[in-house]
């Protein structure tokens, strides 16, 4: 299959036969008035009255912080030396050691309280480095977190540091340290980072006995090493990190100031607490906070995006010439369309025919009555994928299904990048879902079960009865540790395994039971996993660069979603690109003469109120409405038939800390147009939203969350 070139060279077969008629019409003028040499211009169109405009207003309150988790996530480093022997002996009562107590007193205390979000690590080194609160949450025999708020092993942890070992390794402890917070950090929610407090304590009783490597000096060598832990912590946009040393004295004083320096140095690099015990006295981290600062809340950005919208330069196809337009061109190749293989996934798509060719004004929204599609002129987007209709019915693809392929890429991400190999019809390129083997071992007709970890030979979370919380990442509640609805456990993903094309490979797996693959989208911001990997973004939040637009948001307008590139001008146009993401312009052209009629106009103030929120009256205005296409299988729902999508993100971040990743809700409302007659759903133009119309970024469900005309909260026809 040929693909169209991105740059613009798509035939817009539409508007050919209109522009035919009125070549001619032109050509008769001019061929009427031959008697005089006058110079005859055409008459300039004029531009059609639309009424296609959405108004959102409402108010929104930040959330209180008492409604908020915070993490803290305190990992112990304890030397478990032979020497330790000596300067912390077991009680001779209760056999427990020094520290040991002191590690207990400080997990059971904080778990005693019940708060959510803590967690603790517990290493033991001496020679070696070793963590003993490794949890391994998917089966694959390597560890997945090292934190855990389970007292059962947080006790046969702390029962460990009894055990003494050999030498002392700095280095070695420190390297684990390093590897065990980093290892959290990159499996947190990136909204929560900013929330979170990061707490290291380093317990030793003597300087190591492992020189330096390097040729450094010791000193600078284990320094850096806790350097490398805050600007680790720095770089994760941790809201507080610190590194605690503590000193259990031998008694020696000459043997000590070694040590006790060296310590110091630690905490100071670390910006902790350096605290020193002498011989014989009883040792506790009193001396570390542990406390959670909880802070008020303000909001960072406020931001709508119509999804069935597109602005984009790249999709503007290239005005064609008069003399080439004797038919529509479909823009259809033929040939083939995908492999012969199976894959798992379903056989490659038919390309689409488009089977009633749209007038013009159903394709985009045509500001300056041209004829043509401009820059800065809305292309319409039926099914909300980011690529418009005008290239999906040239393409091929279908312009209701965001992967015509259903191989885990949108049509949109698949044409962009078509010159990498990528193709929206081949279901066998993208590689996001490789299938198991089936294995039937039970002939019953099933693969067995892929997810099956405590070997009890029934498939994990269809074993009756499952306390499934939909968040959890406790064994004990459901073996599910990605991101579902809360109350909802992910059954088909640990079921036997499907094989309905009996090829010896498991089928996608279908939780909706739709017909259609079901690819994982952890955190919940419209791109899946996969996509997020093409385009650069994270896969565990909704605003990869902290800049207060929304992933989805700035891959759709061609900004850069991982660098934060707000004051960047990408189209050259004077308007920064933060600007033309925020008011919905196209930053990647020159669009001024047309911004006046497009750019989305907002309103934000805040008002006072007795409570630690910060709540706002707001108003988004001028947000255009297009026609999706008719959906003739499903002629009242989305996508298509003439509805548009169209989300509201509310960022917020702490008062003092501006910078930080947002803590994403969404709001979402339906509405629709037919430029047949200016028919509008709401016909006010106008939606009134309420503080529970807006829900965490995380968790949101489009399917379930978006409210209708009629279904709103507020009055649908507020006062103007």
């Amino acid at each position: 299959m040929s693909h169209p070139n991105r740059s613009g060279h798509l035939r817009w077969r539409a508007c050919a036969v209109m522009l035919v008629a009125v070549c001619a019409s032109i050509a008769g003028v001019v061929a009427g008035a031959g008697c005089t040499d006058a110079e005859l211009e055409p008459i300039p169109p004029i531009p059609q009255y639309r009424d296609d405009k959405l108004t959102i207003r409402g108010d929104l309150c930040t959330r209180e912080p008492d409604t908020l988790i915070f993490p803290l996530r305190i990992l112990f480093v304890i030397d478990s030396s032979v020497s330790m022997e000596v300067t912390d002996p077991p009680d001779p009562v209760t056999g427990e050691t020094g520290r040991e107590a002191a590690v207990r007193e400080v997990w059971t205390d904080l778990l005693d309280q019940g708060p959510e979000g803590v967690k603790v690590g517990v290493i033991r080194f001496s020679a070696q480095a070793q963590s003993r609160t490794g949890t391994d949450l998917d089966g694959d025999d390597l560890f997945d977190t090292y934190y855990t708020a389970d007292p059962v092993l947080l006790d046969a942890a702390t029962q460990s540091l009894g055990t003494t070992d050999r030498t002392t390794n700095y280095v070695n402890a420190l390297g684990e340290a390093y590897l065990e917070m980093r290892t959290e950090l990159l499996s947190a929610e990136q909204e929560s980072l900013p929330l979170s407090k990061y707490v290291v304590i380093f317990l030793s009783d003597g300087v190591p006995d492992v020189l330096s490597e390097n040729g450094g000096s010791r000193d600078s060598q284990i320094t850096e090493a806790v350097t490398a832990l805050t600007d680790l912590a720095e770089d994760f946009r941790v809201g507080e990190f610190a590194f605690h040393t503590a000193f259990i004295s031998s008694g020696r004083d000459a043997f000590d100031q070694d040590a006790k320096d060296l310590l110091a140095k630690m905490a100071d690099a670390g910006n902790g607490t350096f605290r020193s015990f002498p011989n014989g006295e009883e040792l506790n981290f009193l001396f570390v906070d542990l406390t959670i600062l909880k802070r008020v809340f303000t909001l960072k950005t406020l931001s709508a995006l119509n999804l069935n919208v597109v602005l984009d330069r790249q999709q503007v196809p290239e005005r064609p010439d008069p003399e080439d337009l004797v038919e529509p061109d479909m823009g259809v190749a033929e040939g083939d369309m995908g492999a012969d293989t199976d894959m798992g996934v379903d056989m490659a798509p038919e390309v689409y025919v488009d089977p009633d060719p749209k007038p013009r004004d159903e394709l985009f929204v045509d500001l300056n009555a041209s004829e043509y599609i401009e820059c800065g002129e809305p292309l319409v987007d039926s099914d909300a994928d980011g690529l418009s209709d005008v290239v999906e019915f040239a393409f091929g693809t279908h312009p209701l299904i965001p992967d015509t392929d259903d191989d885990g890429l949108s049509d949109f991400l698949e044409w962009q990048f078509a010159d990498s190999g990528l193709d929206a019809l081949d279901p066998t390129d993208s590689r996001c879902y490789i299938p198991s083997t089936c294995i039937d071992e039970d002939m019953d007709g099933q693969c067995d079960c892929l997810l099956d970890f405590d070997t009890d030979g029934t498939c994990d979370c269809a074993d009756p009865p499952v306390a499934c919380t939909g968040q959890s990442t406790d064994p004990a509640d459901c073996v599910d540790y990605q991101p579902v609805p809360a109350g909802e456990c992910a059954n088909d993903a640990g079921r036997d395994c499907l094989d309905e094309d009996e090829d010896g490979l498991c089928d996608c797996p279908d939780l909706d039971d739709d017909g259609r693959c079901d690819y994982s989208d952890r955190d919940a911001d419209g791109m899946s996993d996969c996509e997020e990997v093409f385009w650069g973004t994270a896969q565990n939040g909704s605003d990869t660069d902290a800049d207060g637009l929304p992933d989805l948001s700035e891959v759709r307008l061609r900004t850069n979603p991982a660098t934060f590139d707000l004051q960047a001008d990408l189209d050259a146009d004077s308007t920064p690109n933060g600007t033309e993401v925020i008011s919905a312009t196209d930053p990647t052209c020159n669009d001024a003469a047309l911004r006046s009629r497009t750019a989305y106009r907002y309103r934000l103030e805040q008002r006072a109120v007795a409570s630690s929120q910060t709540c706002y009256d707001f108003e988004v205005s001028n947000i255009t409405l297009v026609p999706t296409v008719a959906d003739p299988d499903a002629p009242n729902s989305y996508p298509g038939n003439g509805w548009n999508r169209i989300l509201l993100y509310a960022g917020e971040v702490s008062f003092d800390d501006p910078s930080a990743f947002a803590s994403y809700r969404v709001a979402c409302v339906m509405a629709s147009f037919d430029p047949d007659g200016n028919f509008k759903n709401p016909p006010s133009g106008q939606i009134a939203l309420d503080e529970i119309d807006f829900h965490d970024a995380r968790y949101f469900d489009p399917d379930t969350d978006c409210v209708y005309p009629g279904q709103m909260t507020m009055a649908e026809d507020p006062e103007p």
